[in-house]
């Protein structure tokens, strides 16, 4: 497996890229949630202004003007008062709407000109009242007045007799008369016809003096003429009554008016109140329009933000970790795998520790295989690296149609040594031995191996026995150039060694265990012959 790291560039800390990222949605959001609450507090606040203040003095407004308007009929009903119950009922009424509409205007205005209003209005309507009082008194006198005419004409009919007929027909008539004056709202048509009855009457006076009971008729008719005529007579009374019927009615449409002045000053502070409110609620609405542009700004912008970290968190984290994952998996399947991990960041120093990692691992394992195929003691190749090579060489000189030999060798007498010089000398001569054995090859390819106990084993690839001699002769004599002490030796007084040699030739193949017999044949001869020597297979003579 291969893992490599694209060329770094500058450092690149995940972390805190992503803990900027997280800020910034932090910040993102903080910011939504500002303005959106102070929307919130400046919309509640619009709205509160708007129901606590604006909206009730906009109901006690349209209360006012519902109490105005009542305030102009009981005005129109008090101008048309006919009888006293019905004026006091009229002022009764008036009192209330004027002090519920003092009360709804304190509570809504602080306005001086609304006050000094509602004060002329209520004396215009005192000074009415007493001009619909004096009306009333004078009504009531002219009707008094009236029932005594009424009077006199019954008593004047009492007199009626073929003698007085066109005395009596005449004060009836005058009688008549009068209503028609009374009843009449024009105050020159009333001086006219009060001047026809004073006509009337003394033509009456006139007639009288010629009838019976002159006395009497002219009693009646002084009395009808006193009725008519006096100071506080019928027509005095009249005319008295139509001016006071004028000066209530001019009155009345002073008052009417002033009651609309108040109306419209009222109408004034209305649109006044109405334009407040709707401008307060047009600027809350700009306001909120503002606001609901910036947070879908801010919204948008923060979407974009958190795909991007999305995005960024996809591309340069997950499918990163993915990566490194299948790497992960497939080194420890053993799987071949290659691939490319770009950036310089945590997750590359995580990749390159995992390769550092596998590294170390492989060279332990190979470090691992390697002791498992050397010899603890002598530090060449053992048992099984043997099997294994021989095997191979094997198959190679097969494939190469060349010859492979083999070298089985022996210490002599090597028990001797180790019971007479004890176990750590002998190992250490086995030491020396297998190092000579190594460096007495001449090629690379040539192997070495300890075979067990003292015997060991050289393989020698595209060597033929004649090769194979050379060598073992060569072997022979550095052991005895080395000249390692051992003087209960039965051969000489330093260490020496028997060799068996085999050889497969290309047209006599032999297997690994073949090889192996044929040179520990070789070698059983050698001993037989004399040891310090080499044998070849086959050979049963040894060869100094």
């Amino acid at each position: 497996m291969t893992v490599s790291t694209a060329k770094k560039g500058a450092r690149v800390s995940l972390v805190k890229v992503f803990s900027a990222g997280l800020i910034g949605i932090l910040f993102v959001f903080i910011l939504l949630s500002y303005f959106t609450f102070t929307r919130l507090l400046s919309f509640e606040s619009t709205l509160t202004d708007v129901s606590d203040k604006s909206l009730p003095n906009l109901i006690r407004i349209s209360q006012l003007y519902s109490q105005s308007a009542k305030l102009l009929e009981s005005t129109e009903f008090l101008s048309k008062a006919t009888s006293n119950a019905s004026k006091r009922l009229a002022e009764k009424q008036l009192q209330t709407n004027l002090v519920n509409i003092r009360k709804a205007a304190d509570e809504i205005f602080e306005n001086e000109f609304l006050d000094t209003q509602l004060n002329t209005i209520a004396i215009e309507l005192d000074e009415l009242s007493a001009l619909i009082e004096d009306r009333l008194i004078t009504n009531n006198n002219i009707e008094l007045l009236t029932t005594k005419m009424y009077r006199l004409n019954v008593q004047s009919v009492s007199f009626e007799n073929p003698s007085s007929s066109s005395w009596v027909l005449g004060f009836s008539q005058a009688s008549v008369n009068v209503g028609r004056a009374l009843n009449e709202k024009k105050l020159q048509r009333v001086r006219f016809l009060f001047n026809q009855l004073s006509e009337q009457l003394n033509e009456l006076d006139v007639i009288s003096s010629k009838e019976q009971n002159q006395t009497v008729r002219n009693q009646l008719t002084k009395q009808f003429k006193s009725l008519l005529f006096s100071e506080n007579g019928l027509e005095a009374l009249k005319i008295k009554s139509l001016r006071l019927e004028g000066r209530a009615i001019g009155r009345e449409n002073f008052v009417h008016n002033l009651i609309e002045d108040y109306v419209a000053q009222l109408g004034f502070v209305t649109n006044e109140t109405e334009k407040n409110i709707t401008s307060q609620v047009a600027l809350s609405v700009t306001e909120m329009k503002k606001q609901t542009h910036l947070i879908r700004f801010i919204l948008i912008g923060g979407v974009v933000f958190l795909l991007i970290i999305v995005i960024l968190f996809q591309q340069r984290v997950l499918k990163r970790i993915r990566i490194f994952n299948q790497i992960v998996r497939n080194k420890t399947q053993g799987s071949e795998y290659q691939t490319i991990l770009d950036g310089n960041d945590e997750i590359t120093d995580l990749a390159e520790a995992f390769k550092e990692f596998t590294q170390t691992i492989e060279i332990q394992k190979q470090k691992l295989e390697q002791l498992s195929m050397l010899d603890g003691l002598t530090s060449i190749a053992n048992r099984r690296a043997l099997d294994i090579r021989l095997k191979h060489d094997i198959e190679l000189s097969v494939r190469q149609k060349s010859s492979i030999s083999l070298l089985l060798m022996d210490i002599d007498c090597f028990k001797l040594y180790n019971d007479n010089y004890g176990h750590l000398r002998g190992d250490q001569c086995l030491k020396d031995v297998s190092k000579v054995i190594s460096d007495s090859l001449q090629r690379e390819s040539d192997f070495v191996a300890r075979f067990g106990g003292e015997e060991f084993v050289c393989v020698l690839p595209n060597t033929d026995s004649k090769g194979a001699q050379d060598i073992a002769t060569h072997i022979i004599e550095q052991l005895k150039n080395k000249a390692l002490p051992h003087e209960y030796s039965n051969v000489a007084d330093y260490v020496t060694i028997s060799i068996g040699i085999a050889t497969s030739q290309p047209n006599a193949i032999l297997t690994p265990e073949a090889l192996i017999n044929h040179a520990d044949s070789a070698l059983y001869n050698a001993k037989k012959a004399g040891k310090q020597s080499y044998s070849l297979y086959s050979s049963t003579i040894p060869l100094e």
